[in-house]
């Protein structure tokens, strides 16, 4: 594969050097090729070049050394010299092969050279990399310092990798502009235009902010960042390297749109994520789907990713459905009084306005349908409709008569009138969690079908049976021939005979068991909750827990009452039980509230409450993920980090599907739902960032940090923040605010404005991706904000990059839990 770089041609694949350090020629073959998943053992996670080195080891550009010990190692802190740099900068450029290694070649006495680079300095001479003139005369001048084995300097490196790019008119239009470094006057004139316009570029960068340190030594880390850099500017073909829009992303794998066709990439622990306008690595969950990327891959599996870009190759559409075609993967809408076909895929996600996912055949023609669909390809795909709530079209009613196979039959007046059931069919009987077409009785129940558009029932609910439901029961005593269970009811009375029938569901803490199972717990005494309906058990709870909503605690009496889901109360003995609260370290009764969600665990009696455990919530953020001891470490305004367990704890997204820990990453807003101390469920919260385009009475109108236009409706569960004040209104919210939204709960939509903080700025630390400023007092610990590739910059309006900003510039900062989503000047 070739690609035109500064009007020459390079092919990269065999085409590799090595960053050679100290005096004399390393032999390729003393010189092996690093492992393209092990990094370099010198070269640890967080060295500042880490990204650099990484892409241009995969790429065979550079490489290591084994040293005497069998470690493999590249040196990056050694310093390069220049004849070695001019063997560099050739090979980068293609020209390297050009060298006559056979000429007999003579210099200047002051013009020293190892034998091995003359015939690669004659060649950089020849081509313009090199000025000769110059450069005798900078060796006349040192004479006591070889001129090859002399460490490169980085103004003078930065001269031969501009004209390596054939750069040099462009260098020398700059050679009389000012220099944004403080210590320009130490730049040598001959050099003065070339770092202009490398650092216009952005191929070198200073020391700091302000610094560019022309005559130190350039070490091999940084020449190996200066290479990496020009790649973005010039590309650099290689074997295996391909440049596309991530078409579609999962834990395992990673699909490219390139050239007209899609590829799919594994990746893995190994795989390597990195941001263009970053220097440390970022996790695959900051990928920007639908974005530009670099992949470079072997053997089908993606070894180093790179985001390209910000822009996401999306657009939207609204129009009215017509139709579905699904054997063509196609549907009609009509768009501006117009039919558009669209196609689409298996990978389409279908949802309500609500986000509750749909059916593409639920949708209901003449539907008003919103449709994302890609922009990179030249027939473009759906990637996601979103429709209104859609609404069952028919309802029928009548005596349920029975159900075999896809079939349901009910008794309208003297007809029977059958239905074919949908795939999944939903089944509602007062009283009875989990019912199923089973749970029917056959002429008892009056039941109501819901029809979906293919006249399919979704929905049985029985509208005439009650089941009736006695929590606290006792059992007075049973007879298994008969399958008789007498009980009385929680004070001993109003006895009952009930039976037992194939369809009875039987529990224990929570499990299904059958009733040969269960023949050794039904003994006298023993406390259940029971449904029945006539003399007919439904299901058959034993109790080892309760949970409801306190109603009253008696002292006198030594009661508590709570009222369970289905509106019967529970009174028992609490006056030895201990109390759970995750909020309260020693929770005692006193810090029960009327109308707080307890699960009372029981003694194994079942007479009284031995432990009263308060339900709860709290919203975190994610500090650190401990994936093997599943554990997340969080922290909120209110509480100091610490460490929580989530060994038992059910994960799930804000959309309710299922998470691993590993698919949580630092940063990520969690609510946390406690049974006492224990966390029973955690969900994360999207939060969404971006800048207000537009409020109205009933809408919210931002433009993202992808720049995606996004529009909030102002619902019941609406709030807007804004500091200390809190509305239902959007009165709070202005246009040009730069917000956070939350979506916490289904329907409800949380829109945080952030504050500006008036700062002055100090430096910006490249490693820990951090802006660092003044501090407004000795007590101010908290003078630093993170900020990653979304983070925006402004100056004077304009759109920049994080380096335009100089120690001392007043700046206004925008964001989040110590967060920068723009930082302002």
């Amino acid at each position: 594969m070739t690609t035109h770089f500064a009007g020459k041609k390079i092919l990269i694949g065999a085409l590799a050097f090595s960053l050679v350090a100290g005096s004399g020629v390393i032999i390729p073959k003393q010189v092996h090729a690093a492992s393209l998943t092990t990094p370099f053992k010198d070269v640890t996670s967080g060295h500042w070049a880490e990204k650099h080195i990484a892409k241009l080891a995969l790429q065979k550009i550079i490489e290591g050394y084994t040293t005497t010990s069998g470690a493999f190692v590249f040196r990056p802190s050694e310093n390069v010299s220049q004849q070695e740099a001019v063997l560099m900068a050739l090979r980068f450029a293609g020209l390297d092969k050009k060298a006559d290694l056979d000429a007999i070649i003579g210099f200047p006495a002051s013009f020293s050279v190892s034998a091995y680079f003359k015939a690669y300095i004659t060649l950089a001479f020849k081509e313009g990399l090199l000025d000769q003139e110059e450069e005798y005369q900078l060796a006349a001048k040192d004479a006591k310092v070889a001129w090859g084995t002399k460490p490169a300097s980085r103004e003078w490196v930065t001269k031969l990798m501009v004209r390596a790019i054939d750069q040099r008119e462009e260098a020398e239009k700059l050679q009389n502009t000012a220099s944004g470094f403080s210590d320009a006057s130490q730049i040598n004139s001959i050099y003065k235009g070339y770092v202009n316009l490398a650092a216009k570029l952005e191929l070198v960068k200073g020391v700091t902010t302000v610094k560019f340190d022309p005559k130190a030594n350039v070490t091999r880390a940084s020449l190996a960042t200066m290479f990496s850099r020009a790649e973005k500017l010039y590309p650099v073909a290689y074997e295996g390297q391909v440049d596309g829009i991530v078409s579609r992303l999962t834990d395992t794998t990673l699909t490219l749109y390139s050239n007209k066709k899609e590829m799919n990439y594994a990746i893995n622990a190994d795989t390597l994520f990195y941001h263009y306008n970053t220097e440390t690595p970022i996790t695959k969950q900051q990928l920007l789907e639908y974005g530009d990327v670099t992949v470079i891959a072997k053997d089908g599996k993606a070894l180093y990713v790179e985001v390209k870009g910000d822009k996401v190759y999306t657009k939207t559409v609204t129009g009215t459905l017509d139709r579905v075609i699904a054997d063509e993967k196609k549907i009609y809408v009509w768009i501006n009084d117009k039919p558009v076909e669209v196609f689409y895929d298996d990978k389409l996600v279908v949802a309500d306005s609500d986000g509750k996912a749909l059916a593409l055949s639920a949708i209901k023609r003449d539907s008003q349908i919103s449709i994302v669909q890609d922009s990179f390809r030249e027939t473009p795909l759906a990637l996601k409709i979103i429709a209104a709530p859609q609404s069952a079209s028919t309802n029928v009613k009548g005596a349920f008569y029975g159900a075999s196979g896809d079939l349901i039959t009910i008794m309208q007046g003297t007809t029977l009138v059958s239905k074919f059931m949908a795939d999944t069919v939903t089944v509602e009987i007062d009283g009875l969690s989990g019912a199923t077409i089973g749970d029917l009785i056959k002429e008892a129940d009056q039941v109501e079908l819901t029809l979906n558009d293919s006249d399919k029932v979704t929905k049985v609910k029985v509208v005439n049976r009650n089941v009736k439901m006695l929590a606290g029961a006792q059992i007075a005593s049973y007879v298994n021939d008969k399958k008789l269970l007498t009980i009385v009811d929680a004070s001993g009375g109003n006895a009952q005979a009930l039976y037992f029938t194939d369809k009875t569901r039987i529990e224990y803490s929570g499990n299904a068991i059958s009733l040969s199972s269960a023949y050794n717990l039904l003994t006298l005494n023993r406390k259940i909750v029971i449904s029945y309906t006539g003399n007919t058990i439904v299901s058959l709870q034993f109790v080892t827990k309760y949970t409801g909503s306190l109603v009253s605690m008696n002292a006198a009496s030594n009661l508590m009452t709570i009222r369970l889901d289905n509106g019967s109360m529970v009174a028992l003995p609490y006056n030895t039980a201990y109390v759970e609260h995750s909020a309260i370290a020693s929770a005692g009764l006193s810090d029960l509230k009327t109308g707080d969600l307890l699960t009372l665990e029981l003694n194994n009696t079942q007479d009284r409450v031995a432990a009263i455990k308060v339900h709860s919530n709290a919203q975190y953020e994610v500090v650190s993920v401990d994936a093997g001891s599943k554990k997340l470490r969080v922290k909120n305004a209110m509480t100091a980090a610490f460490d929580l367990s989530v060994l038992s704890t059910e994960l799930t997204n804000e959309a309710g599907a299922k998470l691993t820990i590993d698919q949580i990453t630092a940063g990520t807003l969690i609510n946390v739902s406690y049974i006492g101390k224990q966390a029973a469920s955690a969900s994360t919260i999207a939060a969404t960032f971006g800048k207000v385009q537009a409020v109205s009475a009933s809408s919210v109108t931002i433009i993202d940090l992808a720049g995606q236009t996004v529009v909030y409706n102002v619902d019941a569960g609406f709030v807007a923040i804004k500091g200390a004040s809190q509305s239902t209104a959007t009165s709070l919210i202005t246009v040009g605010d730069y917000v956070e939204v939350q979506k916490p709960a289904a329907n409800k939509t949380q829109i945080s404005v952030a504050v500006g903080e008036s700062r002055i700025f100090s430096n910006y630390n490249v490693s820990a991706s951090q802006i660092w400023t003044e501090k407004v007092s000795d007590a101010d610990n908290r003078n630093y904000f993170n900020v990653n590739s979304n983070s925006k910059y402004f100056l004077n309006g304009n759109a920049v990059a994080v380096s335009a900003f100089k120690a001392g510039d007043a700046i206004t900062i925008y964001g989040f839990r110590n967060y920068a989503i723009a930082v302002v000047k």
